[in-house]
């Protein structure tokens, strides 16, 4: 059973073009991503997942890289392969000294990947929030402000961790095939 519909541009609806011209023009991005095409049949749910995305990843004061490792380790945790996919692809895009073994390794508690003591303590916190949410506590929010992070911050991080749990299930309950340019990270 086709679990999705994609929706391009020409075939959209006045209000869903002008969504997608923001996303463009937001991201920078080429063209538009199998996620966004997917959610074009409905200008109300695109306006929403979009303005979701918008609101937690576009904008605020976590370094941008930081939110891509954030959903990247918190969608391999989920086992969400569109978003590990999607997510790797922004990350290897703004850092160049991440490779894709790099990030293949992220997860993995013994990894060798050099990150900075504040991106370690947040993708630490992303891992434990997706592996059992109701097993984080104090502990792990003070980690976070001994990184450096201010209470601010901490919240913005737990909207992106909240992002990348709502779009983990969306994309692989529509099985929304990987974008050609995104390397696949999950088997």
């Amino acid at each position: 059973m086709q679990r999705y519909t994609l929706v391009d541009y020409e075939a959209a609806s006045p209000g869903v073009r002008a969504l997608y011209d923001d996303y463009l023009q937001s991201t920078g991005a080429p063209h538009l991503p199998v996620w966004v095409r997917s959610l074009g049949h409905s200008e109300d749910l695109l306006r929403a997942y979009w303005s979701r995305a918008k609101g937690s990843l576009v904008s605020g004061n976590v370094p941008l890289v930081l939110k891509e490792l954030v959903i990247f380790v918190v969608s391999v945790e989920n086992g969400s392969r569109y978003c590990a996919a999607c997510h790797a692809h922004a990350v290897l895009q703004l850092d160049h000294s991440f490779t894709y073994e790099d990030l293949c390794s992220l997860t993995d508690s013994k990894s060798l990947v050099d990150l900075p003591p504040a991106f370690r303590a947040a993708v630490s916190f992303a891992t434990r929030m997706a592996r059992d949410v109701n097993a984080v506590d104090d502990a792990d929010f003070e980690g976070l402000t001994e990184a450096g992070f201010s209470h601010d911050e901490v919240h913005e991080l737990l909207a992106v961790i909240d992002l990348a749990v709502m779009f983990n299930v969306y994309t692989s309950a529509a099985r929304l095939p990987i974008d050609p340019e995104y390397r696949p990270i999950l088997s």
